[in-house]
C-alpha cells in the first residue's frame, strides 16, 4: 500500500528517497506569450498562397512523369512484338545453363553443408521462382543406396564400429584432459592412454602441482566434485570465468572495496528463482468494470458477481486497485462492519476513505499494476518479479505484508489502509529554522501527536521488520528503499512493510566466504546513506542509515533536513559527513526520547563498517523497552 499516493514531499523532489530505479524528475514551466504583438496577416495570407501553388505545380509534374513513363513502356512492348515472347527467354535460359557449370558458382562457404550454389542472372531472377522439376530416377537410386546402407550396418558394436571406413575411438582414452599453463597443450595427444587410473590421477597430480596459474584442482566431497580452497583462492580472474560456468555465479576482477585487484565469485541465493505466478486469479479479475456506465450497458451489473474493482490512487511507477469481495461471501463478518468502523480521526489526509477502508480490510485485497507510461522492458519485469519472490518468502512473518498473487508486471496484497507516514510527518514537513526555532522557544513541541511511549514501541516495529530481512535464514535481503511511505499500520495498530521492488538479495563469494557487496545505481532524494551515492560497494547497512532517518521523523515530526527542498545541496551535505540537526534538549523531555536521540549517532556513522547493525538496534531497543524506569525523566506531553 506504499503506492496509494505520490511520493513528492515538497515540489522539487519527487521521491523523499528517489523511488525505484531511473527516477525521472520532471520540470515543466509554462511559457507566457504577449498578446500585445502586432502580426502581419497579409503577409502571413500571401505566404500561404504561394505554398499552394508550389504545392499544386509539384503535383502537375508528378502526374507528367508518369504519364512519360506508362506511354515509353507501352512502345517498348509494341516494338518487340506478341509472339511467344517467352521463348527467347527460355533459349537464353538453356545457353546459360549449357555453359561449364563451374563458372556460376556461388564463392564457397566452408560453414555450409550443402556446397556451391548455383548463381543465376538477375534477368531471370522471377522466372527461377517457378517450381522445378524433380528427377525421380535420382530419387529412386537415392532410397536404394540408403537401404543397401542400413542393411550392411545394421549391427555394430560400440568398441569396433566402422562408419564408412572411418574408425571409432573412444576419445577419452586417445585424448585425456589436462589442465597446463599453456593453452595450446590442453589437449595432448602423444599422452600414451593407460588402464591404471591410480597412477594416471597421480602422474596428473605432480604435473600440476604447485604450478601458480592453473585451473583450480578438485577434490571428492559429500556433494560430489569440489575445488580445493587453496587452488581457487590462487587462480586467476580468467581462470575462474572458465571454472564457473555456471549462470548463477558471477566472477568480479576486484574485491568488495572496489580496489583490491583479486577476483571474487559471486553466487546468487537459491531462492532467487523461487518464482510461482498465479496468473489464472489475475485474470478472474475486470478492471474495466470501474468504468461501466449503468445506463449505456446493455444489461445490468450482476449482483451474484464475486468482486468489486474500483481504482484507488497511484504511486510513481504503479496503480492501485481495490478488489472487494461482495458481502454475501463473508455473511456473519458483514453484519459486524458498521460496528468496526474507527470512532476517532486517524490523523491522515483521507479520514472518510481510510475510515471506509478499515472495517472491509478482512476482505479486502489491493492490486497494483504498472502505469501505462512506463515500458513494459526487463528490468521493471525483474523488480516486480523480485518482489513478489520476497514477499512470498516472507509470508512467516507477521511484520511483512502478506502477498496474494503475482503475474507479470502485477502483484496482489493484503489492505493495510492506514498510512503511516501521514501520521508521522503531518503534512510537508518543511520549515525554515527561524520557524521551528519560534515553535520550540519555550519547549520543545513535535509536529506529530504520538506519546513518547508509541514513538519507542513504532521504532522497534521498523527496526524488527528490516531484522526479518536481513537475518532471512537463506541470504541477507537489502531493502533498499527504507523510509516511512514503506510501512502501514493495520486496524489493529501494528506496522507492516511492504514495497520491495528496489529490493536486492546479496549474493556470496565462494572464494573468501563473505557476503559480496552490489551497486544500485545512482542516488536520489536526500534520505539515503552517503556511501550510496558512489553507487558502489553497498551493504545491508544503508537499511541501517535510512532507518535512523525514520527516527528523527518520529521524534520531531520533521523530515531530516527540513530547512531545504534543494537534493543537490543535501547530496553535497551527506557526502561531506553532515548529518541533521538535533536539538540537545530532546534528551530531557522524556526516558523514550533520550533512547532515541542516542541510537541516532550509533546508526548514522560515516563509515558502515562502524554502523551498528540492525540486529544491534533491536537489541537496544528492547532492552530500553524492559528496562524502563518507573519514573520518566521529564514529558511534555
Amino acid at each position: 500500500m506504499s503506492e496509494l499516493r505520490p511520493r513528492h514531499h515538497h515540489p522539487s523532489s519527487p521521491h523523499r528517497n528517489g523511488g525505484g530505479r531511473g527516477d525521472v524528475r520532471l520540470d515543466i514551466r509554462s511559457e507566457s506569450t504577449d498578446s500585445s504583438t502586432n502580426f502581419n496577416y497579409a503577409k502571413y495570407g500571401k505566404k500561404k498562397r504561394l505554398k499552394k501553388q508550389r504545392r499544386f505545380s509539384l503535383y502537375v509534374a508528378f502526374i507528367a512523369v508518369c504519364l512519360v513513363y506508362l506511354a515509353f513502356i507501352a512502345w517498348s512492348g509494341s516494338k518487340g512484338g506478341h509472339s511467344k515472347p517467352s521463348a527467347g527467354v527460355n533459349s537464353s535460359l538453356r545457353q546459360y545453363y549449357n555453359k561449364d557449370p563451374q563458372q556460376h558458382k556461388r564463392p564457397a562457404n566452408p560453414y555450409h553443408r550443402l556446397g556451391h550454389h548455383p548463381v543465376q542472372p538477375k534477368k531471370y531472377k522471377d522466372i527461377t521462382k517457378t517450381p522445378q522439376t524433380v528427377n525421380l530416377n535420382d530419387l529412386i537410386k537415392s532410397i536404394a543406396s540408403k537401404k543397401e546402407y542400413l542393411e550392411n550396418h545394421a549391427k555394430y558394436d560400440g568398441k569396433s564400429a566402422d562408419y564408412g571406413g572411418i574408425e571409432y575411438q573412444l576419445l577419452q582414452n586417445g585424448f585425456p584432459r589436462e589442465i597446463h599453463t599453456n593453452e595450446s597443450a590442453a589437449f595432448d595427444n602423444s599422452v600414451a592412454s593407460t588402464d591404471d587410473k591410480t597412477t594416471r590421477q597421480k602422474n596428473l597430480s605432480e604435473k600440476i602441482k604447485n604450478v601458480k596459474g592453473n585451473y583450480p584442482e578438485y577434490i571428492l566431497s559429500d556433494g560430489g566434485m569440489m575445488p580445493m580452497k587453496q587452488k581457487v583462492e590462487d587462480a586467476s580472474y580468467r581462470e575462474l570465468l572458465h571454472y564457473y560456468d555456471d549462470d548463477n555465479v558471477e566472477v568480479f576482477k576486484r574485491l568488495n572495496d572496489g580496489k583490491t585487484e583479486e577476483p571474487r565469485a559471486c553466487r546468487g541465493a537459491e531462492f532467487e528463482k523461487f518464482y510461482f505466478p498465479t496468473c489464472n486469479n489475475f485474470h478472474e479479475i475486470d478492471l474495466g468494470r470501474p468504468y461501466d456506465d449503468p445506463e449505456e450497458m446493455p444489461k445490468p451489473r450482476a449482483e451474484n458477481q464475486l468482486a468489486k474493482v474500483r481504482y484507488l490512487d497511484h504511486g510513481y511507477y504503479r496503480d492501485v486497485w481495490i478488489v472487494e469481495d461482495n458481502p454475501w461471501i463473508w455473511p456473519t463478518q458483514y453484519i459486524k462492519e458498521k460496528d468496526n468502523k474507527p470512532k476517532e480521526a486517524l490523523g491522515v489526509i483521507d479520514e472518510k476513505g481510510t475510515a471506509d477502508l478499515i472495517p472491509k480490510a478482512y476482505r479486502t485485497m489491493v492490486l497494483k499494476t504498472l502505469r501505462y507510461q512506463h515500458k513494459l522492458n526487463e528490468d521493471s519485469f525483474g523488480e516486480i518479479q523480485l518482489e513478489a519472490i520476497i514477499m512470498e518468502r516472507m509470508t512467516k512473518s507477521p511484520r511483512i505484508m502478506d502477498l496474494y498473487g503475482h503475474c507479470g508486471f502485477s502483484v496482489s496484497a493484503e489492505l493495510v489502509p492506514i498510512e503511516f507516514e501521514e501520521r508521522v510527518v503531518p503534512g510537508e514537513g518543511m520549515f525554515t529554522l527561524k520557524e521551528v526555532e519560534e515553535r520550540n522557544k519555550n519547549g520543545l513541541r513535535p509536529y506529530n501527536t504520538f506519546t513518547a511511549e508509541e514513538k519507542l514501541g513504532f521504532a522497534l516495529e521498523m527496526a524488527e521488520s528490516i531484522a526479518d530481512l536481513h537475518g532471512y535464514e537463506d541470504g541477507i535481503i537489502v531493502h533498499d528503499d527504507v523510509q516511512l511511505c514503506q510501512w502501514m499500520t493495520t486496524p489493529d495498530g501494528r506496522l507492516k512493510l511492504g514495497d520491495f521492488n528496489r529490493a536486492t538479495i546479496m549474493t556470496w563469494d565462494e572464494i573468501n566466504g563473505s557476503y559480496c557487496k552490489f551497486a544500485n545505481g545512482n542516488a536520489f532524494g536526500n534520505y539515503r546513506a552517503p556511501e550510496e551515492f558512489a553507487a558502489i560497494n553497498l551493504d545491508e547497512q544503508i537499511d541501517t542509515f535510512s532507518f535512523c532517518n525514520n527516527i528523527y521523523a518520529l521524534i520531531t515530526g520533521l523530515w531530516n533536513f527540513y530547512d531545504t527542498d534543494d537534493d543537490g545541496e543535501v547530496h553535497k551535505k551527506l557526502i561531506g559527513g553532515d548529518l541533521a540537526f538535533v536539538d540537545p534538549r530532546w534528551k530531557d523531555r522524556s526516558y523514550e526520547e533520550r533512547k532515541l536521540v542516542e541510537l541516532l549517532p550509533k546508526c548514522w556513522a560515516y563509515d558502515p563498517d562502524e554502523r551498528i547493525s540492525i540486529f544491534d538496534a533491536v537489541k537496544y531497543l528492547r532492552q530500553a523497552i524492559d528496562v524502563k524506569p518507573k519514573h520518566k525523566i521529564l514529558d511534555n506531553n
